[in-house]
């Protein structure tokens, strides 16, 4: 066989038959590490690799998607290196000499694309030999040269080198190739690579310099995520106290504005717990660490009461630094504490404004003192809003105005101000093309489905909203929020009650530091599901522990989305008086506040009150007038709500004469059609049993008076949630219709579809036309029913 025949059957080696089948394509940036991990920075996916992180990787239930990056990384990491490779790298080597077995090892420690003379120097061979050698190791199939420089064909051909090298060897080497990286090349220093190659060689302190070189580099270029994966390593592999201090105050700062996870907090507490920091230090870390837990992994109170223990120290050494603590302090939650107590941070904070003069601090204290004034509907809000427009001097100053602008997006958004908000996330996007940050870029996202949401937006919503959540799994705000989204559309837009409920539920369960959306709007939409299927106890233990939380910090302004549906469900619980109170409380906290969507909820509350008073006239009245205000926000849903309440008042008139019945069964038709264009599913089943239930027959034009033997629409809908194994009472509540209608239901469509139960129908499935027809004659033979 010739030489030419030799290389081709050693190229195709154990890799090359599954590398054409099965190459994987991490095709996102969120994937670098993986990529470079697994095959290197200029090298070919390796099969054997991802396969084997394949089988270590558990798939995500329901989820088709890549696992996350770091899930992957590792388990390409901890990918065995099989028996057989190690003896096919071995006999490839066997046929090198000495020059190209340094040629090898050096190649197998350096780890990276290197030119021909950085591997002869760290493998200490002649540079007249070095070409030679390269040669031969490209000849045997150990190393390929797409370009000049010299690369293994497959990570685990690398791995397989290094394991064949003493550990002293492996030093002695590493140090060499540290040092010959400083001197060569004219592009900036590989600094990661270099700290991988001190930590080999045993000079950690070293190794901990060139990450936290690599972090600043980072941090400065607006790549925050890697910025803080650096930093967090350093702190870990840092031998020395005020070696970690110094880090984890770079670390804390820099991951407000990254992917922060449960190690970034672990690596800053273990400094502040272990390593007594100075306390100007101390007080900077544990603002820092306040905002990380705030808006990514913590709690709200566990953020504040960070920030509380970073105001003493901060006022003794850095007032400038104080107040932008103060200003962290100010910005409100509903889990938080009272609303008077942020007040009071904002307050103090104002009060240093003067001693403010570095531009980050003063970026970072306005875009606070935007948001919390906003959030509390302050009419002073919209100067300060406009305090973020002045030009950017740093990257992180940029950083700042784009958190606020996003900030200011969603307050405007839960105040009722949804073209404001359109024009802070427009402000937000052109701030994210000049900054990398994963969490801005998330809570921009977030921001943008729940304005959709309100603003009837909802094609495609539920889908997108989903995306979001998946995406942002690691971040408990923001996935909460996105759940919120995709839970709501779950209700209204697919009827799905079983997959709204679990995620209204988790939702509410997982979100931090909600501002007073999540868990309104989770509880009152439970709490709606639970008062249609005629369960208000239930429903009153769904809106429970929200109202608890708002009267006990007083952030009324963020009751709009649960307070008419509370003061509805403690009516039907026999709970008159308290939800008396109730609108009084609401009435009095919002009624100087620059609050227009809690404005007209509190109108939907008067309404519900007059109702309760049998004052049925002032309770149309009411009902027009919140609608009117629904209509001006151009919240189309919440006018439809509005209308379809102004609509039942008619029909529960006493007495009511035959023009009344007529014109609430005009405003209930016209609220149907408002739901249809919005996709509202599961409204228009609820308004279409109201009509039924007060005898009222709507006509519609239908190609036919009968269905026959084929399924009618009906049934073709309670058919496909009996396919998806959904209980009579749960197809009820997504239908919003009574259990029995819906026995009656499978009943009949067993009985067109000739099976004698729910399993047949599922069976069967596949053989049901879009039109309700199916592929076989009902009640005979098999054969197509054309």
């Amino acid at each position: 066989m010739t030489a030419g025949g030799r290389r081709r059957r050693e190229s195709e080696g154990p890799y090359a038959r599954a590398e054409g089948a099965d190459r994987a394509d991490f095709g996102t940036d969120s994937n670098t590490a993986i990529r470079t991990e697994a095959y290197g920075t200029h090298q070919e996916p390796v099969a054997m690799a991802v396969t084997g992180a394949r089988r270590t990787v558990p798939p995500l239930a329901g989820d088709h998607t890549l696992p996350a990056a770091d899930s992957v990384l590792a388990a390409v990491r901890s990918v065995v290196l099989p028996p057989s490779l190690r003896r096919d790298f071995a006999l490839r080597c066997a046929r090198l000499d000495e020059d190209a077995l340094r040629v090898v090892e050096a190649a197998a420690v350096l780890g990276r694309p290197v030119p021909v003379a950085v591997l002869a120097e760290v493998g200490d061979v002649a540079p007249d030999r070095a070409a030679v050698a390269v040669e031969r190791c490209l000849r045997h199939a150990v190393l390929r040269a797409d370009d000049p420089r010299p690369v293994f064909r497959h990570p685990l051909d690398r791995r397989a080198a290094l394991a064949r090298m003493p550990a002293p060897r492996q030093a002695r080497l590493s140090l060499r190739a540290a040092r010959a990286l400083h001197r060569g090349g004219d592009g900036p220093l590989p600094l990661v690579d270099l700290a991988r190659l001190y930590r080999a060689a045993g000079r950690v302190r070293e190794s901990v310099r060139c990450l936290v070189a690599a972090a600043d580099r980072a941090a400065a270029t607006g790549d925050y995520s890697t910025a803080t994966s650096l930093y967090t390593r350093a702190v870990d592999e840092d031998p020395r106290a005020d070696g970690r201090i110094r880090t984890a105050a770079k670390l804390a700062r820099t991951a407000q504005l990254a992917r922060a996870d449960d190690r970034v907090v672990d690596a800053v507490r273990r400094v502040l717990d272990e390593d007594a920091p100075p306390p100007r230090l101390r007080g900077e870390i544990r603002l820092h660490l306040s905002v990380v837990l705030r808006n990514q992994s913590g709690g709200a109170l566990d953020s504040l009461n960070e920030v509380a223990r970073a105001i003493p120290d901060l006022e003794l050494t850095d007032p400038q630094t104080a107040a932008r603590a103060m200003a962290v302090a100010a910005i409100p939650s509903i889990k938080g504490w009272p609303v008077e107590r942020h007040l009071h941070w904002l307050d103090r904070c104002e009060a240093l404004d003067g001693q403010v003069t570095e531009p980050g601090a003063r970026a970072a204290v306005a875009a606070n003192r935007a948001t919390a004034l906003m959030l509390l509907g302050d009419p002073r809000a919209w100067a300060a809003a406009d305090a973020l427009r002045a030009p950017a001097a740093t990257a992180m100053q940029a950083a700042h105005h784009t958190r606020g602008w996003t900030n200011l997006a969603h307050a405007a958004t839960a105040l009722g101000y949804d073209v404001r908000a359109r024009e802070f996330l427009a402000l937000a996007a052109r701030g994210l093309t000049e900054t990398s940050s994963p969490y801005l870029e998330g809570l921009t996202q977030t921001a943008q489905l729940v304005l959709a949401w309100h603003q009837g937006r909802w094609e495609g919503l539920h889908a997108a909203a989903d995306r979001t959540t998946r995406l942002y799994a690691e971040i408990p705000d923001l996935t909460a929020e996105a759940m919120l989204v995709r839970g709501l559309t779950a209700l209204h837009v697919l009827g799905d009650v079983p997959q709204a409920r679990r995620d209204l539920a988790r939702a509410a369960r997982i979100t931090r530091y909600d501002t007073g959306v999540i868990l309104t709007a989770a509880a009152a939409a439970t709490a709606r599901v639970h008062l249609e299927a005629g369960r208000p106890g239930q429903a009153c233990e769904a809106v429970e522990e929200t109202l608890h939380r708002l009267e006990r910090t007083g952030g009324w302004v963020w009751a709009g989305e649960v307070a008419p549906t509370a003061v509805e469900v403690l009516y039907a619980s026999g709970q008159g008086e308290r939800a008396r109170r109730l609108v009084a409380e609401f009435d009095a906290a919002t009624e100087r506040l620059d609050a227009p969507a809690a404005r007209a909820a509190l109108t939907m509350c008067r309404a519900l009150l007059a109702e309760a008073d049998e004052q049925p006239q002032e309770a149309v009245g009411l009902w027009e007038d919140a609608e009117v205000r629904w209509r001006g926000l151009d919240r189309p849903f919440d006018a439809a709500r509005t209308a379809e309440a102004r609509g039942r008042c008619l029909l529960d008139v006493p007495g009511g004469a035959v023009h009344d019945v007529a014109r609430a069964a005009g405003v209930i038709q016209d609220v149907v059609e408002a739901y249809r264009a919005l996709g509202a599913r599961w409204d228009v089943a609820r308004c279409q049993r109201l009509l039924r239930r007060h005898d009222i027959v709507t006509t519609h034009r239908r190609g036919r008076l009968g269905y026959g033997d084929q399924l009618s629409p009906r049934e073709q809908e309670v058919a496909q949630l009996v396919v998806q194994g959904r209980a009579n009472r749960e197809i009820a509540e997504s239908l919003v219709l009574s259990t029995r209608t819906v026995e009656h239901h499978v009943a009949r469509i067993m009985r067109k579809l000739n099976v004698a139960s729910r399993t047949g129908i599922a069976l069967a499935d596949g053989m049901i036309l879009a039109d309700g027809t199916t592929r076989f004659h009902v009640g005979s033979d098999d054969r197509l029913d054309c």
